[in-house]
């Protein structure tokens, strides 16, 4: 790859103290994101920003690492612009303040609400290999819940941060708005700066520097990673569902060239059934998917750069196991062929950290639940998990439940692949080594404000708080913590269960309030 800084403006490190104390400046004095017209006129202006400019941040990619121009405008601007929209017209509904129901009788009369309100200034730091739709989600997001944003793009696609900074910060308001560009020392700065909540999209090694510096603050983190996202293949599987598996799993690895952080990382697959799938995917590769591909080929995306295109080739040249298609690959263009080696085993180079290029190891069990307890030893908390069986219904599927309760997991899909990214509203994010917190439409809002509970309490009459205050008087030392109503807390619940069988579930209640055991105690309490 060329060099960076002829095809990206770095930000000058001197400016970027300025830049994050103008948007923290703009957000407390002026208070205008607190405005949901506001925020709706900036996802418009996010909106058009992006359809205008379709043509241009296609280009920008295939330029930077051969990324197809069809698979851009379809698997990230046209995703990208969906979660705009979606933003937009749930706006109203998310921000909406949570009325309390469940309260205690003394609060009956009182307003209590929880409202969404903004964090502040939200630092959203974006990887390359989907530079637009996951950093769209996430501006879109802050955006929604009132936040100013300060927002660093890759370096590693430079043409496309170039371009999208320039259209962004065109775009949004100079007050709410600054973006970041360059590497380790621009990073390293904006980390320098307070922030009311980081977003980091990208590998395991960066997000620990990150999430450390953070806590020096005592500022939350949203950490979007990776990990060895498995595909399990039962053995119920019927012959005839081999193809439709098959390709599944080849476009969910190779697609992008297998730099997606949810790309179906290794496959276990019964002995039974194994070689049959291998050879059916191999068909796939060299009749479907990629008959013509070769380096340069414009529909085949190639690695992002010369460190990746090493450290993926070394897993290749290193593995014990049967490449069985692919292992061409041109250092010059940094492409590497479709690869899949078979045969494989625990302690082979491919199995030793995520892959994140286009390489699918497979393995084959005889034994699920030994097999199963292999995988969380070694690669536990993927970022996704699926598996392929002929009856995805989990309660009359033994292994199927087996597996979902063995293996953690950000998400979890029957019978498909990496699908679980492209819902606008159900959460996207990871578990233990695969990150921490989640996002996606209701979610992102939630992930960028803060939940406050909020009273309203009369200055009217106080004597239906007189029993809290001091002092402690003979009927007051009386009574003990049974005589006090269940109801006095939360008026629907009361005790249901006995001492020592299982708990049953609760009963049904649909009492609005306690008022009159409340009234009862009081009365007690102070005749």
């Amino acid at each position: 790859m060329s060099d960076l800084k002829e095809h990206l403006t770095f930000t000058p490190i001197e400016s970027i103290k300025p830049g994050v104390d103008r948007v923290r400046k703009g957000f407390h004095s002026t208070q205008r994101s607190h405005s949901l017209q506001f925020r709706l006129n900036q996802l418009r202006n996010f909106y058009f920003a992006l359809s205008d400019n379709i043509d241009a941040l296609s280009d920008a990619l295939l330029a930077d690492f051969r990324r197809s121009v069809v698979e851009t405008k379809f698997l990230e601007i046209g995703g990208g612009l969906k979660q705009v929209l979606h933003m937009m017209s749930k706006l109203e509904e998310f921000a909406k303040p949570e009325k309390v129901i469940d309260i205690p009788s003394t609060m009956q009369n009182q307003p209590v609400f929880i409202e969404k309100i903004p964090l502040g200034v939200i630092l959203i730091i974006s990887p390359f290999n989907f530079p637009l739709i996951l950093s769209i989600g996430a501006i879109a997001g802050a955006i929604a819940a009132g936040n100013a944003i300060v927002f660093k793009p890759s370096e590693l696609t430079p043409r496309c941060s170039e371009i999208f900074t320039k259209i962004l910060s065109d775009a949004l308001d100079p007050d709410f708005f600054f973006a970041v560009n360059g590497g380790i020392e621009e990073t390293t700065e904006l980390l320098n700066q307070k922030f009311d909540k980081i977003m980091y999209t990208g590998n395991a090694r960066v997000g620990k520097i990150i999430a450390q510096k953070a806590a020096e603050t005592l500022t939350p983190v949203i950490l979007e990673l990776g990990g060895k996202s498995p595909v399990i293949v039962l053995d119920d599987i019927e012959p005839e569902n081999i193809p439709m598996i098959a390709r599944r799993i080849a476009w969910g690895r190779f697609m992008n060239c297998g730099q997606t952080c949810i790309a179906v990382d290794y496959v276990l697959a019964p002995e039974s059934i194994k070689d049959a799938l291998v050879k059916e995917m191999v068909r796939i590769i060299k009749e479907e998917f990629y008959p013509q591909v070769k380096s340069g080929h414009a529909d085949y995306t190639h690695i992002i750069s010369q460190r990746a295109f090493n450290r993926i080739t070394g897993m290749i040249d290193n593995s014990k196991g049967n490449i069985v298609v692919g292992g061409d690959r041109d250092e010059n263009t940094c492409y590497i062929h479709p690869t899949i080696i078979d045969n494989i085993d625990w302690d082979d180079s491919t199995m030793e950290d995520e892959i994140f290029g286009p390489l699918l190891p497979v393995i084959s069990y005889t034994d699920l639940k030994k097999e199963i307890k292999e995988l969380t030893s070694r690669h536990d908390c993927p970022l996704n998990q699926y598996i392929f069986t002929k009856n995805p219904n989990r309660s009359e599927n033994k292994d199927l439940d087996f597996i979902l309760k063995s293996v953690r997991s950000g998400a979890a899909m029957v019978n498909d692949v990496v699908m679980t990214v492209t819902l606008s509203n159900a959460p996207f994010g990871g578990v233990g080594q695969s990150g921490y917190g989640s996002y996606h439409g209701k979610f992102s809002y939630r992930a960028f404000s803060h939940e406050r509970t909020f009273i309203e309490e009369t200055l009217a009459t106080d004597g239906h708080l007189s029993w809290r205050y001091p002092s402690v008087t003979a009927e007051k030392e009386k009574l003990t913590a049974k005589d006090i109503p269940n109801d006095m807390v939360i008026p629907s619940e009361s005790v249901w269960f006995k001492r020592y069988d299982d708990v049953p579930p609760a009963p049904r209640n649909d009492k609005k309030s306690g008022a009159n055991s409340w009234n009862d105690f009081i009365s007690r309490l102070f005749k």
